[in-house]
């Protein structure tokens, strides 16, 4: 008999959530309360609120419905003392850091210069960190990205586009947690920033990086409320929501939900809100994809997996082109746990 392993279950909540926002504690519209207030009358449960520079707990917002994870965005440009509001062709690198800890408010790697947000007491307490020099290029990154790691954070890479980075740059980044397939607020301000190929080509590539996305919200026009994860997690708590990010139990989406997804044997079984098609891609050039007839819509799809496929992802593509997007499953890892 086929094993059967399961990748997304419907025998566990699915909670929605914002991995990518900011408040008045850097250049956000909306203070952390109102920013609460905003997503869970949407039907959010979780909320990183990642304010520029300074790791922050915003613990004293949780509730029994509600989760805050504790979190930064730190940059890393080509000219530190320039700002990418003027020099539209300067190169740079921006990485979300997630505490696994809710407590672990521990601000790394902090430079003075690039922070352009902090006033008051929280200027004057952050001047009492060691200045450190960020490195634009891979080296650099890579160093940020290693220290926020040993420091307790898993570290995600945002908006490439936006940065104007390509394959020649991120290609040599190391330790990412996930990258940004999709980020609607720089969407919204015009650059397209849905690209499922920076994912593939880290994949591609033997990382073991997960899909992310966010709003990237300052609570302008139109730049909310637009691309959400679903964490698969038993229970909202921080642990819990923690260790189902970190297991990539979780998917990304713009509107479609994938409701379970499963593998036994060869065969992959999805189920899903009504869509206009599915499809399983690969690392490869092989793929399928369930169609529906014009006017129709299907909301479920078996796919027969193949030695050389590598590893496989959904994607599911709704009427209106909104987009939900799983991980991708690795087939050695699928074979190893099914012995």
């Amino acid at each position: 008999m086929a094993t059967k392993k399961v990748l997304l279950t419907k025998d566990k909540p699915f909670y929605k959530g914002n991995l990518h926002c900011h408040s008045t504690w850097s250049d956000g519209a909306l203070i952390p309360e109102e920013l609460k207030d905003q997503y869970k009358a949407r039907g959010y449960s979780i909320l990183a609120i990642t304010d520029h520079e300074h790791v922050n707990s915003h613990a004293y917002l949780d509730d029994e419905e509600f989760l805050t994870i504790t979190s930064t965005e730190l940059a890393i440009k080509e000219f530190p003392e320039q700002s990418t509001l003027k020099n539209f062709n300067m190169k740079v690198c921006h990485l979300n850091l997630y505490a696994k800890e809710r407590d672990n408010t521990k601000t790394v790697c902090y430079n003075s210069v690039l922070d352009h947000f902090s006033k008051g007491e929280r200027r004057a307490a952050l001047a009492n960190l060691e200045e450190y020099d960020r490195v634009y290029g891979k080296d650099g990154i890579n160093e940020i990205i290693r220290i926020a790691n040993e420091n307790g954070f898993f570290v995600c890479y945002n908006h490439p586009r936006w940065s104007l980075e390509n394959y020649g740059d991120y290609c040599g980044y190391e330790g990412l947690w996930g990258v940004e397939i999709c980020n609607y607020g720089v969407n919204a301000g015009g650059i397209y920033e849905y690209d499922i190929n920076v994912l593939d080509d880290f994949l591609r590539d033997g990382k073991r990086v997960f899909a992310s996305c966010g709003d990237d919200n300052h609570l302008q026009t139109g730049d909310s409320f637009g691309a959400f994860v679903m964490v698969n997690a038993p229970e909202l708590t921080y642990d819990s929501v923690i260790s189902a990010l970190l297991k990539g139990d979780f998917y990304t989406s713009t509107g479609p939900a994938i409701y379970e997804l499963y593998t036994e044997g060869n065969k992959v079984f999805v189920a899903c809100s009504d869509a206009r098609q599915i499809t399983m891609s690969t690392r490869g050039r092989r793929s399928e994809s369930v169609i529906a007839p014009v006017g129709e819509t299907v909301c479920k799809a078996e796919f027969e997996l193949c030695e050389q496929d590598g590893y496989f992802r959904i994607d599911v593509i709704d009427a209106q082109g909104n987009r939900a997007n799983s991980q991708a499953y690795f087939l050695e890892d699928l074979k190893c746990e099914n012995k």
